[in-house]
């Protein structure tokens, strides 16, 4: 009994380390893919883009 114990804590320890290496990862590239935005936009005059249309 004592093993599975030990073995499902170790599972679930695991899982969790995973969604947060997998979470940490994604705000990274969210800011990296924003960043890029603004520089794409800031190359043009407009600063509502609603105004082109």
């Amino acid at each position: 009994m004592m093993k599975r114990l030990n073995k499902l804590v170790l599972y679930i320890s695991f899982l969790i380390l995973i969604i947060s290496i997998v979470a940490g990862c994604g705000t990274g590239k969210e800011a990296e893919i924003k960043k890029s935005f603004e520089k794409t936009l800031s190359m043009y005059p407009i600063k509502n883009l609603e105004d082109l249309y």
